[in-house]
């Protein structure tokens, strides 16, 4: 797809950032657009959430699968940047929908990557719940990731015509047989596994190829100058905009 790269590229929101929050800070992120992840409450609606439980990214308790979504939806969120993970100020805000996140990212002209955050045992159910979730005519940069083959599958039979990639700790060693097997258009996976001959295979394959997490700036300037279509921080900054034979390579903040 034409515009892929420009989606891998996308910075995320911070863990759960509501979309009320967002579009009242401009764009300021330093990117082309958002990247979430979305799980399913006990009775099917599908919220942003990072963590399988509401612990550490709102004032709640609990099992996102276990909560129904009102419940979800009374909590709130903490604040991104005001201190470590599981701490810091909460917000007035609840945790956003996925159709909210989508209308915000379609009215801003912003990209999404969206990962589905299966629910091991449920996965093809999960992805199904997402599926349903995205309108008939999907945003124009859409790409829809899973570390979850079955949920990708799942995915893949609901809405054939939207991208999807494969999210990964170690790239695959045949990617050649992954995009046939999956229909995948692109591989997210992590720099501590993702060497430079990986690259280049995946590269060879037809692939993009999005590396997380990475929160210095020589690192991620090193992995974009070895072919990654785009890089993946807690830093939605830490590029800004940089020119590199003519292309304009952009951080992408991880929800990973």
């Amino acid at each position: 797809m034409s515009d892929l790269h420009k989606a891998t590229r996308l910075p995320f929101l911070p863990p759960n950032r509501s979309p009320a929050e967002e579009a009242g800070d401009g764009d300021g992120s330093g990117g082309d657009g958002h990247g979430v992840g979305a799980d399913d409450t006990h009775d099917g609606a599908v919220v942003l959430m990072h963590d399988h439980t509401v612990d550490r990214t709102t004032d709640g308790t609990g099992a996102v699968a276990m909560m129904p979504a009102a419940e979800v939806l009374r909590l709130r969120t903490r604040a991104p940047g005001t201190g470590a993970p599981g701490t810091g100020a909460f917000t007035d805000h609840a945790p956003p929908t996925l159709a909210e996140a989508i209308d915000l990212c379609a009215r801003r002209g912003l990209g999404l990557v969206l990962e589905i955050k299966a629910t091991w045992g449920i996965d093809a159910e999960d992805a199904r719940a997402v599926a349903k979730v995205i309108p008939a005519v999907a945003p124009e940069n859409l790409i829809v990731t899973s570390f979850s083959v079955p949920a990708l599958q799942a995915f893949r039979h609901a809405r054939p015509e939207i991208a999807i990639g494969l999210a990964c700790l170690r790239p695959p060693s045949d990617p050649h047989a992954a995009i046939e097997r999956l229909g995948i258009a692109a591989v997210h996976c992590n720099t501590l596994c993702t060497r430079p001959e990986d690259l280049a295979r995946l590269q060879e394959a037809g692939t993009a190829v999005a590396v997380a997490t990475i929160n210095d700036r020589d690192e991620a300037r090193r992995f974009l100058a070895l072919g990654a279509h785009g890089v993946m921080t807690d830093d939605p900054t830490l590029l800004g905009t940089d020119h590199d034979e003519g292309q304009t390579a952009r951080a992408a903040a991880a929800s990973e």
